[in-house]
């Protein structure tokens, strides 16, 4: 039997609900869905500087998504929108490759997700919202 994509990490990081909550005053604010699967994320930042100072989240959304969700509020703090590109960027490329070196150890949890391409973009959803959401100027 092959590899299955719902690893007991994946589950854990699915379950987690640190920064699943909202921010009262965020200094921005963005959604972003797929369409393929109905997939919904709401990202929310405080912003200190150009860094992100908190990352809180919303999801509608699979065991996939949730987990990335909660794996890229972990890391946020400390990423300006440069970093988050890049480490978004270096993500997808990940997925779609068999080179682990491109990526952060911490997203290896993800490799079970590689042979399922139809699911790469439930993985990268929170990456979208947030690069919205930072992408946004404020006012």
């Amino acid at each position: 039997m092959g590899k299955s994509m719902y690893e007991d990490s994946i589950l854990q990081w699915a379950n987690t609900s640190d920064h699943q909550c909202i921010i009262e005053h965020p200094d921005r604010e963005a959604i972003a869905t797929n369409p393929l699967c109905g997939d919904r994320v709401t990202i929310q930042v405080q912003i200190e500087g150009d860094t992100i100072k908190q990352l809180c989240y919303q999801v509608r959304g699979c065991l996939l998504c949730r987990a990335s969700c909660a794996h890229l509020a972990y890391m946020a703090a400390g990423l300006d929108q440069a970093k988050l590109k890049d480490l978004r960027d270096r993500f997808d490329q990940f997925l779609k490759a068999s080179d682990d070196t491109m990526v952060f150890a911490s997203h290896q949890i993800f490799s079970p997700v590689r042979s399922h391409r139809s699911r790469h973009r439930c993985v990268l959803l929170p990456y979208e919202a947030t690069l919205k959401a930072l992408s946004h100027s404020e006012g």
